[in-house]
């Protein structure tokens, strides 16, 4: 019986056809199922083969990424029934071949075969089940198969914890995968560098680079090396950041580690620079990697190119493009992109319409979307002649324009103050029977309320309307925006009323346009009743709801109101933000409350504000006009202690009113710097 299942697999390997058919290794000395088919032959005609010699095909076939043909032969050996029934090992050679074909469903599936066969898992089963369940993101299903395993009497090993560490980073667990990780020392395994890394690599990502590098240290400690992976994965997360001087740092210790950059970490370096804008830099480290023998791929050329279009450099940009090509790279959209873009940007019309042109003869495809991307680009920088060039060009060479092309050249032309041209444009759009979108619309009524136009906005916001395109609350907040700003709150206040009435739902964005508009034009009364009406609604407010208010009052001299609004954040689940402080400040400054400044400045730290330059620069400006030198001397030199500077309006008081000796005697009362400064002045 056993030899008929033998010869039955023989034949069925047989029958596929040759392994070089099938993509296996032509010619020569084969390998994979090739070589494993011939133990097989040769062990069939010796006798009959055992478990051992099907194990060995089953592993061929697999390494071939033939797992299903291997499946379908454990079939064979388990139907029979005779003498060599599938084993542990059978079980676990297909289970992880499916695994690394990236087929979990077929994984899973063949485990529970393997289970309703009585046959126990071995570590290497267990470990292909938890790296499936992972990568699938079901920790949770991963987990439970980890506690069957210990249960079974398996004990998992690093490759097991490192399935789940990945698998909880994978899926946003970080806060799991550590605490798995403890839980893993105190299993008595000790993870190893892909442990870290796992970690590592997740933090990065998600921009915490400063957990990263504790994770790192605290590897390094444990007396584990880190490999030029661990290094690239924090490299990039600092690069990611632009944090460039940790990612100096990191590579010095890397070097002094006797680990020499490659390819990879030299186009994270390359990238960084190049995304930071500095050009030398980007330059001199892209000229160490082909000294160091290594060829640029086309991301890193990419980058290289793209800096140089930044700044001006097409030429250089060109003859880069040039080599990138003779090295057999093949320049992506991206880098096409930016060549467009830097010779159209240097009035270089022509060579850019040549590259264009060039990109075709390559059999690249150009599409609306590379056509639109460049469009947006000199759009959004002001730059609508070289817009109109590239649609016409578009239009040309067979490249339809879509909606999007429409939208983004017309809100160019609003950018530009052309309204005329874009509403020219509207008209083309209709004309070739390309119905205008709310976007569109949006983006004209958009253009008109920004030069004060109400009565085209309007006009054409009907006309929208009458054409069966519905208002979004993006333009119902163009609108709203735009009446106020022209003082015509009756009319703001009727489409409000029209809005609710629709049983439109409205965001806080449109309360808080609406509540500015009130209060920008003396309706402070209208303003405070509405925002009391949304704190009884089902809507989470935002600092700028509250900010919008507590500068209202306090522009009406409601001083005690909007100290009420500043303490009501806490009760509201808020934190004050850098806007509110400055707007409390200048009101305690104008009142000079100078204790209760310092108050206010103590709680600003306490709640997690971060103050920054601009703040104490302000303070300083306020209280220097007021003539409080002695409480400007204090907030001076905390400028000092944080290391920033003066800018330029706060450093031009300064000078106005302590040079010319009417506030002599409050010198002494300033920073030792700011005395010298002020003497040298007066002589």
């Amino acid at each position: 019986m056993a030899r008929r299942a033998a010869s039955r697999a023989a034949g069925a390997l047989r029958s596929e056809g040759s392994i070089q058919g099938r993509g296996g290794r032509a010619g020569g000395s084969g390998g994979g199922a090739e070589d494993a088919r011939h133990v097989f032959d040769e062990l069939l005609r010796r006798g009959i083969p055992d478990v051992f010699s099907y194990n060995i095909l089953l592993n061929g076939l697999c390494d071939e990424n033939r797992s299903q043909e291997a499946l379908e032969l454990l079939h064979i050996m388990a139907d029979d029934g005779g003498d060599c029934p599938p084993d542990v090992v059978s079980y676990s050679t297909v289970i992880n071949g499916f695994f690394k074909e990236g087929d979990l469903d077929k994984t899973y599936s063949t485990y529970n075969e393997m289970l309703d066969q009585r046959i126990s898992p071995n570590v290497v089963t267990y470990n292909s089940i938890i790296a499936a369940l992972c990568k699938a993101q079901t920790v949770d299903k991963a987990m439970e198969v980890l506690t069957t395993m210990v249960k079974s009497g398996v004990m998992p090993d690093c490759m097991t914890y490192n399935s789940i560490v990945h698998g909880f980073c994978s899926s946003g667990q970080p806060k799991e995968a550590i605490v798995f990780l403890k839980k893993m020392r105190s299993d008595g395994v000790e993870p190893d560098v892909v442990t870290y890394n796992s970690l590592m690599d997740y933090l990065c990502k998600n921009g915490r680079c400063t957990e990263a590098r504790k994770i790192f240290d605290s590897m390094t400690k444990r007396g584990l090396k880190p490999e030029i992976t661990t290094y690239g994965t924090l490299l990039q997360g600092y690069a990611t950041k632009g944090a460039l001087v940790e990612m100096h740092g990191l590579l010095d210790l890397m070097v002094r580690n006797g680990i020499h950059p490659n390819h990879y970490v030299f186009s994270i370096l390359v990238c960084a620079y190049a995304k930071q804008e500095k050009v030398e830099e980007a330059m001199l480290v892209f000229s160490k990697m082909r000294q160091q023998g290594l060829n640029p791929n086309a991301v890193t050329y990419g980058a290289v190119i793209g800096i140089l279009c930044k700044s001006g450099r097409v030429e250089d940009a060109m003859l880069y493009f040039e080599q990138m090509i003779d090295e057999g790279l093949s320049p992506g959209n991206i880098v096409y992109n930016s060549l467009i873009h830097g010779l159209c940007t240097c009035n270089k019309w022509e060579r850019a319409e040549e590259l264009i042109l060039e990109m075709l003869d390559r059999g690249i495809c150009l599409n609306t979307i590379f056509f639109n991307s460049i469009i947006d680009s000199h759009c959004k920088e002001g730059r609508v002649i070289e817009s109109e060039k590239l649609f016409d060009l578009m239009v040309r060479i067979g490249v339809k324009p879509d909606i999007i092309t429409y939208s983004t050249l017309i809100d160019g032309y609003c950018l530009a103050g052309k309204m005329d041209e874009a509403t020219k444009l509207l008209a083309s759009m209709v004309s070739v029977g390309m119905k205008p979108d709310c976007v569109t619309y949006s983006t004209l009524i958009n253009g008109y309320c920004k030069i004060s136009r109400m009565k085209d906005a309007l006009v054409l916001f009907r006309e929208m309307e009458s054409s069966g395109v519905s208002p979004d609350i993006i333009t119902y907040n163009i609108i709203l925006q735009g009446l106020f700003q022209t003082r015509r709150t009756a009319a703001a206040k009727e489409l409000y009323v029209g809005i609710t009435k629709s049983g439109r739902q409205l965001e806080l964005s449109t309360y808080n346009i609406i509540l500015h508009g009130l209060c920008k034009n003396k309706l402070t009364d209208d303003a405070l009743r509405m925002f009391q009406n949304l704190c009884l609604m089902d809507l989470k407010l935002e600092a700028r709801t509250f900010n919008i208010m507590i500068d209202a009052l306090l522009k009406v001299g409601r001083n005690d109101e909007a100290k009420d609004l500043f303490v009501a954040f806490s009760s509201n689940g808020l934190v004050p933000n850098y806007w509110t402080y400055r707007l409390m400040a200048e009101n305690i400054i104008g009142q000079g409350l100078l204790e209760e400044l310092d108050q206010l400045f103590l709680s600003m730290e306490d709640n997690g504000c971060t103050v920054d330059s601009g703040m104490l620069n302000f303070i300083v400006r306020e209280l220097l006009q007021r003539g409080e030198i002695t409480r400007a001397g204090t907030y001076l030199s905390m400028i000092d202690e944080k290391h920033f500077s003066l800018e330029a309006s706060t450093a031009s008081l300064f000078i106005d009113l302590l040079s010319g000796g009417k506030y002599q005697e409050y010198h002494r009362f300033l920073p030792e710097k700011y005395k010298s400064f002020i003497e040298s002045l007066s002589c």
